[in-house]
């Protein structure tokens, strides 16, 4: 699978895309952006995938915490933008491809996984898709090699029941071993993308109605951000990945708010706008050196 976005959406050359992506990664604002630094072995983390230009350093202020950890697994989830369908979607195939190199895909999961209520294997929704492929870079710079990436594309159809069954599937992989990335923009203001919901004072109520979103998924709190999401209609592009992702966590997690923005301060026009946040989670207690 992939390349599909190299060249467009970050740069095709390997040289070039490693500069970009560990610039991301190991500057500018330190190495304790969100205070938590050091402190547990980070389990979960939401990141964004928009063009590099916009959102990278934003991903890169999350994806830098991974550096210190070796995983054997990447669960990495993500709304697919142009296969409609319920439940979720895994890969046929063995590896995914960006310009830094193959990835192996963990085929013992799929194989696993596939014939499991709610989950499919297809990679036509993969082919055209973006959001997984824009965290891949990055996934290939923090962490050690050796690690199996396992790709899923949540659907937008179907009920809460739908990521039950989701989310019951891929909770025994979720162990010590694996790291959860899920790929999420936050709100889309703008006609674009038929969400006007207010027209003045554009900066701060657009980041006043991602904090009320990001303060319930960082704690943990599956059901006030589904109900966040509905009485607001925030357009969060992953926002059922997220939710099977807060299916799949445990209780006692310490999340941050690592870096935000958004491509209305970046540009200057707030007539159309995306947000960007990356969220971790952290095992309590201190980390294990």
């Amino acid at each position: 699978l992939g390349p599909n976005v190299a060249g467009s959406w970050y740069p095709a050359g390997s040289g070039e895309l490693t500069e970009r992506v560990d610039g991301y990664i190991g500057g500018p604002g330190g190495a304790e952006p969100g205070g938590l630094a050091g402190q547990g072995r980070p389990v979960a983390l939401i990141a964004p995938h928009a063009g590099y230009v916009y959102s990278g350093p934003v991903a890169g202020r999350g994806f830098r915490h991974l550096r210190r950890d070796s995983f054997a697994r990447v669960l990495l989830l993500g709304p697919s933008h142009h296969a409609g369908f319920a439940g979720a979607v895994l890969p046929e195939a063995e590896a995914y491809v960006t310009p830094l190199g193959e990835v192996p895909i963990d085929s013992a999961a799929v194989a696993r996984l596939r014939d499991l209520p709610g989950l499919r294997v297809d990679d036509g929704p993969f082919r055209p898709e973006h959001c997984l492929e824009m965290e891949i870079p990055f996934l290939q710079r923090a962490l050690e090699p050796g690690w199996r990436l396992l790709p899923v594309l949540v659907g937008a159809a179907g009920g809460s029941a739908a990521l039950d069954q989701v989310a019951d599937a891929l909770r025994p992989l979720v162990d010590p071993e694996t790291v959860v990335v899920v790929s999420s923009d936050f709100t889309h203001y703008g006609p674009r993308f038929s969400y006007v919901p207010f027209r003045s004072e554009l900066p701060g109520r657009i980041r006043e109605l991602d904090m009320g979103a990001v303060e319930r998924i960082l704690a943990l709190d599956r059901r006030g951000f589904e109900e966040y999401v509905e009485r607001t209609g925030a357009t969060i592009c992953g926002r059922r990945a997220i939710d099977v992702m807060l299916r799949l966590l445990p209780g006692g997690l310490a999340g941050s708010l690592e870096a935000y923005d958004t491509s209305g301060r970046i540009t200057g026009d707030w007539e159309h706008s995306v947000s960007y946040a990356s969220l971790l989670f952290r095992a309590s207690g201190p980390h294990p050196d």
